[in-house]
């Protein structure tokens, strides 16, 4: 089975489970974050990031795991322990990067200068929980608790701080954004139900800003968007997940999105006609996300995006 087959498998495997999920109204990627924080793996530090850390995410709940702390195979081996017998692994998929050359041309000053592309290759890895493990020598530390003054103070620092931020206006009772304007608009946040519950939507609108073209430009490359078809679908998706993913950094903990029937129709007709869409959506939302807190990876994660997806379509 060749990689992109291994990862259009893995894709239909997650989609059928959460089509599932939906026609029983259960919104695979509105889960808590376990503990607050986002899954990661317990040798190297690094958290899981885009699709991979919204399914150990929603698989940690689901099998009730301590915390939401993976490893590989071998690293439970190299940590003096071993997988328990009969424990099977979690999929996530990883991207290795190859860069060739593909001619050359000449720079304003006259110069030679190699024309590169990239293709990306996708690798289905297994990781295991460390409650499937046994004999692991390693210290787990549970996430610091914040208070609800700090889980403010953390989101205004993330508002603040975003790079080309759209501008913010409170007014009337919808919360949106224009992209013609490139303003989102609030109600005030005293008609909110909880400040954490007022930062969520607001992430959510901000999630929906990176698509400006003076951003990440996700409207460029998806065209005119119609309530309730595919693209609009899709963008409303990267919406909410980007908003999970800004609140698992600042810490909030309960986020109310909109269940509605038509958002749920919409996203099953969606998924049905896209069995790779959640994998991709989570990517965007996680560059959306990254651009927000102005990590440097954001726009190469998106143009890495762009050749994934051509990549996807020449496979199909």
């Amino acid at each position: 089975m060749s990689a992109i087959e291994r990862y259009n498998q893995l894709a239909e495997q997650v989609t059928n489970e959460i089509i599932l999920g939906l026609e029983k109204g259960e919104v695979f990627w509105q889960q808590p974050w376990q503990n607050g924080a986002m899954p990661k793996n317990i040798q190297s530090g690094r958290y899981y990031d885009g699709f991979n850390a919204l399914y150990l995410n929603y698989i940690t709940l689901k099998k009730k795991y301590a915390n939401a702390h993976f490893l590989t195979y071998k690293q439970a081996q190299q940590l003096g322990g071993n997988v328990k017998k009969g424990e099977k692994g979690h999929l996530i998929v990883f991207w290795k990067i190859n860069v060739y050359k593909v001619g050359e041309k000449e720079t304003n000053e006259g110069k030679s200068e190699d024309v590169l592309n990239r293709r990306f290759t996708p690798f289905i890895w297994s990781v295991f929980n460390v409650d499937q493990c046994e004999g692991l020598t390693l210290m787990q530390q549970a996430p610091a608790e914040r208070t609800e003054n700090e889980v403010i103070e953390a989101c205004e620092e993330v508002v603040t701080n975003m790079p080309n931020r759209p501008h913010i206006h409170h007014e009337g009772n919808d919360a949106f954004y224009s992209v013609s304007n490139d303003l989102v608009q609030l109600p005030e946040r005293k008609h909110f139900i909880s400040s954490p519950h007022y930062y969520s939507v607001l992430f959510h609108e901000l999630i929906h800003s990176t698509g400006h073209p003076s951003r990440l430009n996700r409207r460029a490359e998806e065209g005119t968007r119609t309530f309730g078809d595919a693209v609009y679908s899709k963008e409303e998706l990267i919406a909410e997940i980007g908003a999970n993913f800004l609140n698992a950094h600042t810490g909030i903990k309960d986020q109310v999105f909109d269940n509605s029937v038509s958002y749920i129709q919409g996203w099953l007709e969606a998924l049905k006609n896209d069995k790779t869409m959640i994998l991709t959506a989570s990517s965007k939302a996680a560059a959306a996300a990254r651009y927000i807190l102005d990590l440097e990876e954001a726009a190469q994660e998106q143009e890495e995006e762009k050749t994934t997806e051509a990549t996807l379509q020449k496979a199909a």
